[in-house]
């Protein structure tokens, strides 16, 4: 099975839920280059997850950037599965 984005995102909100995380996609709203996901543990502790390719190729634009350095530690790029349970033990305890 080929993997994409759109797999690598479903497969890391299932991890989540099952660890107890609300995953929330985000809307745009006219906010150019927001990450894809919140991931928000009981209580309030919050990550934001931008999902690249898992081939490698996907790119972050400037206002992707822009985002990042506006989010510091609480946004991740997440290109594979493994590096997001990561995320997850190392940003909620998990």
């Amino acid at each position: 099975m080929k993997h994409t984005e759109t797999q690598l995102e479903k497969d890391c909100c299932n991890f989540a839920r099952s660890k107890g995380l609300a995953a929330v996609k985000l809307e745009k709203n006219g906010n150019k280059g927001i990450p894809d996901y919140m991931f928000i543990q009981e209580g309030g502790r919050t990550l934001f997850v931008e999902f690249k390719r898992p081939d490698g190729r996907g790119v972050l634009s400037p206002e992707q950037k822009f985002w990042f350095k506006f989010l510091g530690y609480s946004c991740a790029l997440v290109e594979d599965l493994e590096l997001f349970k990561k995320l997850t033990f190392s940003h909620f305890g998990l």
